[in-house]
């Protein structure tokens, strides 16, 4: 597990490095897949405040808790992330049948080419071209749902885990989030 921690406008001593550092072990040891931590400890007035970002297994998770003393926010914090790590757990236990060890890969691509502008006419699109591999890991819709939720991300493809088919769940312009399902053959 990577941990970086940053302050503003506070000091970062030794032990309230070991302090954060303590806390985020025994979330660890709640969960093991994660994989990458930013704290933030920020003091703005009477207000002391912890902002936690966390990478884990393909789910990202955010909290932020704030006080008049930094340990307590830290605590708070803790308290948060612990919960929403639980409530994912419990649905993944939930929702994962059968299809819990099968992944698909799932792979996009754009073109990108430099065109000049006295080449464009009304009929021409420049093509793009960029490569993303992703895991489209079994789960269900709800569970899809939570982790587009939780994240950072726009969009999440995934097995379904009733229909065995690939779907997407996506967040629109709009901010509501949408369902892509194929047709039955």
């Amino acid at each position: 597990m990577q941990v970086s921690i940053t302050g503003r406008h506070v000091e970062l001593t030794d032990p309230l490095k070991a302090y954060v550092d303590d806390k985020l072990q025994h979330l660890k040891h709640s969960f093991d897949h994660v994989v990458d931590v930013h704290v933030v400890l920020s003091v703005e007035k009477f207000r002391q405040r912890c902002e936690v970002s966390m990478q884990a297994s393909g789910i990202n998770i955010h909290g932020s808790h704030e006080t008049e003393d930094m340990y307590a926010s830290i605590d708070g914090v803790v308290d948060k992330l612990n919960r929403q790590l639980k409530r994912y757990r419990a649905k993944l236990r939930r929702h994962r049948g059968d299809a819990a060890g099968r992944e698909i890969k799932v792979s996009h691509k754009v073109l990108d080419m430099a065109v000049d502008k006295d080449e464009l006419t009304e009929d021409h699109q420049p093509e793009t071209l960029r490569h993303e591999q992703i895991d489209a890991k079994p789960m269900s819709v709800d569970e899809a749902v939570m982790q587009l939720e939780l994240g950072s991300r726009d969009l999440i493809f995934f097995t379904n885990g009733q229909t065995e088919q690939l779907n997407a769940v996506y967040r629109r312009a709009d901010g509501a989030l949408s369902w892509i399902e194929p047709e039955a053959a």
